[in-house]
């Protein structure tokens, strides 16, 4: 089942009322935003777990903190993956919506025939894997249906490097002074590393 269809039932995308498709896009918004505010709180839960991994005075207490931390971690990686395909979902409903506010523009157009005459998981396929803006709608989205192989938020996987290990690891550099508790929270929740990843990229510009 198309996305389209799960949320709008057997009706054509293209008539869809832009009401409908509005009210869609504030709701995934807020769910967005919940989920967002939601991993912020376990990030800053396992720097508190951390921070009390320094005054642990045994193994079994250090252990109890790391499976504690791991299962946080586990939720937010959950959390993640959700985050993604509700991005993937807003992506299509805000080109949907941009396609909507222009569909005066745009019928009677060759282009408006080629989206009329796609089947709803052909059109769903390509407003997810476009990247249109209002302000530059009519130069772009004729160069954009010709785009079919770019992924926006879809098929993100994370890895499963989260081990018991590696978070008792960190439990001791915090206790020894080598890591701060946030540091390490971000270490094991990946922070450190998409932080990493955004300076390199950013470098490369």
């Amino acid at each position: 089942m198309s996305l389209f269809s799960k949320f709008f039932g057997k009706k054509n995308p293209l008539d869809i009322p832009l009401s409908k498709l509005k009210e869609s896009q504030i709701k995934l918004d807020y769910q967005i935003q919940k989920i967002e505010n939601e991993m912020a709180s376990i990030d800053a839960e396992i720097a508190a777990l951390f921070e009390r991994a320094k005054k642990a005075r045994s193994k079994s207490e250090e252990l109890t903190i790391a499976t504690k931390i791991k299962t946080l971690n586990q939720r937010k990686k959950n959390l993640q993956k959700t985050h993604a395909q509700l991005n993937k979902q807003l992506m299509l409903i805000s080109n949907l919506t941009i396609i909507k506010e222009n569909e005066a523009i745009l019928k009677g157009t060759p282009t408006w025939e080629l989206l009329r005459n796609m089947s709803p998981e052909e059109l769903e396929k390509h407003l997810t894997e476009m990247q249109l803006d209002a302000q530059t709608f009519n130069e772009n989205l004729n160069q954009m249906l010709g785009i079919t192989d770019q992924t926006i938020g879809a098929g993100v996987e994370f890895e499963e490097d989260e081990e018991l290990a590696e978070i008792m690891q960190a439990i001791h550099a915090v206790k020894e002074g080598e890591l701060e508790p946030d540091e390490a929270a971000g270490k094991v929740t990946g922070e450190e590393r998409e932080k990493k990843e955004e300076k390199e990229i950013v470098e490369e510009l």
